[in-house]
């Protein structure tokens, strides 16, 4: 697990204990993420902030996976938690993936940042779908920010610049048009309105400082609390897919001698 990922957020340690009855080495394997949402949800961006920030495996729900000499393996396994994605409000179609999931389901309004009453649209999606809704910006979580990009916010806040409204106009009559599209491309305007405001109240700040304070306005990290909630429904799916393996592998006559000995140690945990 590489820095700054799972295991040093606060209370995702949970998750890795949930599915500790299953072995060390299981407890170990990612978690395996399925994101869903409408076409323009915003369900790629949060699967690649999900994947960023806790290293789990993350996949958005149809999208093609690939098949080449270095396609992840890991992203044909099964899924062990649904991320439902919604927009301003919760439609048909969500609730109806909501209803046949087969596994956890955490629900996130995104683009929270593009949205002022985020909080309020996320507590009535919530009413709704009588289930907790949890407001995220996953664009700005998942920035790769550069020292480049830190040194053009700086420019652009010691002259003074400010983002209007209109992120198009901005993109149109900022000083460096080229940089004013990349970087409303990563941020979104409310990410590139953050930015400025922090490098100019802290002049020490690098790319990484900046990248780890706007994930912490994003809500991103409010994921955990129902992620790590889920640990032991996530874990008792692991298992049941896990003999359900077992007992297929015994029925076609594969090394069944080893594999019902194997059925018989599990049946007595």
């Amino acid at each position: 697990m590489h820095a700054d990922t799972l295991g040093e957020v606060d209370g995702v340690e949970l998750i890795l204990s949930g599915l500790a009855f299953d072995g060390p080495d299981f407890a170990r394997t990612p978690l395996v993420v399925d994101v869903s949402g409408a076409p323009g949800a915003g369900s790629s961006t949060m699967a690649a902030a999900l994947a960023a920030r806790f290293g789990v495996v993350a996949r958005p729900v149809g999208q093609d996976r690939g098949d080449g000499p270095d396609h992840d393996r890991r992203l044909d396994d099964p899924a062990d938690l649904l991320i439902r994605v919604i927009g301003a409000q919760a439609r048909a179609c969500d609730r109806a993936a909501i209803r046949a999931a087969e596994v956890p389901v955490v629900v996130v309004a995104a683009k929270a940042d593009t949205r002022p009453d985020a909080d309020r649209l996320a507590a009535n999606a919530s009413e709704d779908l009588a289930c907790p809704v949890h407001p995220v910006s996953a664009l700005p979580a998942a920035a790769r920010i550069t020292s480049a990009d830190v040194d053009v916010l700086r420019s652009w806040a010691a002259a003074g610049v400010r983002v209007p409204e209109s992120a198009a106009a901005f993109a149109a009559a900022a000083p460096d048009q080229g940089s004013a599209a990349r970087l409303l491309a990563l941020l979104g305007r409310a990410g590139l309105v953050e930015s400025l405001a922090a490098v100019s109240t802290d002049p020490d700040l690098d790319a990484q400082a900046l990248a780890v304070r706007l994930r912490q306005a994003s809500g991103l990290d409010a994921l955990v609390a129902p992620i790590a909630a889920a640990s032991a429904e996530i874990a008792r799916g692991r298992r049941v897919r896990r003999l359900s393996g077992l007992r297929l592998h015994a029925a076609r006559g594969f090394d069944r001698v080893a594999v019902e000995r194997r059925l018989a140690g599990e049946r007595v945990r």
